[in-house]
């Protein structure tokens, strides 16, 4: 469940020890050999979790938590988690498959019982963030387990918001009944990471509406959209009450066999709140 902010904020610092503590807990291996691993999930079995994670994802979430891309998501973790290090060891010894507060979800990789195709790094989903920032704009982010930059066909990751609308609507999937969108934006990911490109979809009007290219950014296995908070207008609930998921699938509007993974498994997150940043890609 979201955790009441502190009343000090942390300065954005991450001590070398503290850093490998907490990467030992969020499905990092230290990094063994040069060269990139091959994207195929060897060791990753449905629906059991696994601890495997490649070079490339490490390497993401370090990059992030130094200051590089995604670190509004890094500032915002060390706001809302209280006790990191007991986190990261009961990732570590299998107590917790999954940790959710405000804005941000990390789970230990996996596939989604129900899907029925190859397993694939890019659809195998470690983090998704949902972050407000200065100008009144939201930034949404994941990332997965080995980038998409090696891999050779498309992949769609999905961010579901619930805007108010949701719980009429009904789940997304029936048998995930805890995600009820009521809309999603779809960054589509084309082979080896180029060609990108994405849209929102209105569940409530059936309206889809494209989003320019430029507010995109794919690096490694990170994908992170920018947008501005009335491409999301209100069905019911103020913004900093708008919830989110995510989810990853190898077609647009892909049926569950199709869906790799989710995060959370079964649920939805309120949205982080994190005015003091401004937003880049």
């Amino acid at each position: 469940m979201p955790r009441p902010s502190r009343t000090r904020r942390p300065a954005l610092r991450v001590e070398s020890l503290e850093g490998r503590t907490l990467l030992s807990g969020f499905a990092i291996e230290p990094p063994h050999g040069a060269g990139v691993r091959a994207a195929i999930l060897a060791r990753v079995h449905r629906p059991r979790f696994s601890l495997n994670f490649n070079r490339a994802g490490e390497t993401a979430i370090l990059n992030a938590m130094l200051g590089g891309a995604g670190h509004e998501f890094v500032a915002l973790a060390l706001r809302e988690v209280r006790n990191p290090l007991g986190v990261a060891a009961g990732f570590a010894n299998h107590t917790i498959t999954q940790y959710t507060v405000r804005g941000i979800v990390v789970k230990q990789i996996n596939l989604q019982s129900g899907y029925t195709g190859a397993p694939h790094d890019a659809l195998a989903l470690n983090i998704g963030g949902a972050v407000v920032l200065k100008g009144k704009k939201i930034e949404l982010g994941a990332i997965v387990r080995g980038p998409f930059t090696t891999t050779p066909f498309a992949t769609d990751i999905v961010f579901a918001l619930n805007r108010g609308a949701g719980a009429r609507l009904g789940p997304y999937y029936a048998s995930r009944p805890g995600i009820t969108p009521d809309a999603l934006v779809t960054v589509s990911i084309g082979p080896y990471g180029q060609n990108n490109s994405a849209t929102i979809t209105d569940l409530t009007t059936g309206t889809t509406t494209p989003i320019s290219s430029p507010v995109i950014s794919v690096q490694g296995p990170t994908v992170r959209i920018l947008l501005n908070a009335s491409q999301l207008p209100s069905d019911g609930f103020p913004f900093k009450h708008y919830t989110f998921a995510v989810w990853s699938e190898t077609q647009p509007n892909a049926p569950i066999q199709d869906v790799g993974s989710f995060v959370p498994e079964d649920s939805m997150v309120p949205i982080g709140i994190e005015m003091n940043l401004r937003p880049t890609l």
